[in-house]
């Protein structure tokens, strides 16, 4: 029945990890071998036991609270420079995987912060276009750039960021032929060499 502000669970838990935890019952440990004193910069009179960890972690908004970082972090300025990519979590698929399981993210990465302002989940059946245009959506991308590899160059995403007052610097292969001509000629050799350079 013992009950613990929010921000003494996370910021022990953040010091844990830093200091080497990698799961709940090291982050438990950690937090039972601090003196009183230590545990008092906490807020804290006694350390939790492993059942709060475990629930705690298990009812928290793990979205929301990095909705809330991602603004904080960025204090009101705008992103800047945001690179978006997706990749497969390390160590998430089971062994012996074919390749196409494990937890699939799309992130996207503030260069001035030098941090991950959002990342989604890629689900089962869907694509990395389409988690980061629902991503895209959810940040603030006014005054911000976005830049992303040849499988983010899609009308949605462009559009999207436009319309939020962002900006966007994506690569263009050949998976996308017409658009690929379409540069070609527009941004050509403004004055072709002549046979005598």
């Amino acid at each position: 029945g013992r009950q613990y502000p929010l921000q003494s669970l996370l910021s022990l838990t953040l010091a844990a990890m830093v200091s080497g935890a990698d799961d709940l019952m090291a982050v438990f440990r950690w937090g039972r071998r601090l003196p009183a004193d230590a545990l008092g910069q906490f807020g804290l009179t006694q350390a939790p036991c492993h059942a709060t960890y475990h629930y705690f972690f298990k009812a928290f908004d793990a979205a929301a609270a990095e909705q809330v970082l991602g603004v904080w972090s960025r204090d009101g300025a705008p992103f800047g420079h945001v690179a978006i990519d997706g990749k497969r979590l390390r160590g998430s698929a089971p062994a012996g995987h074919d390749g196409r399981e494990g937890v699939h993210l799309v992130s996207a990465f503030a260069t001035r912060l030098r941090a991950v302002v959002g990342q989604m989940r890629v689900e089962p059946g869907a694509n990395e276009i389409t988690t980061a245009l629902v991503l895209l959506k959810t940040l603030p991308l006014a005054g911000s750039v976005i830049t992303g590899d040849a499988a983010f160059c899609q009308r949605a995403i462009c559009q999207s960021t436009r319309d939020q007052g962002g900006d966007y610097v994506l690569t263009v292969k050949a998976n996308q032929p017409r658009l690929m001509a379409d540069i070609a000629v527009a941004f050509g050799d403004a004055f072709p060499p002549s046979a005598d350079h």
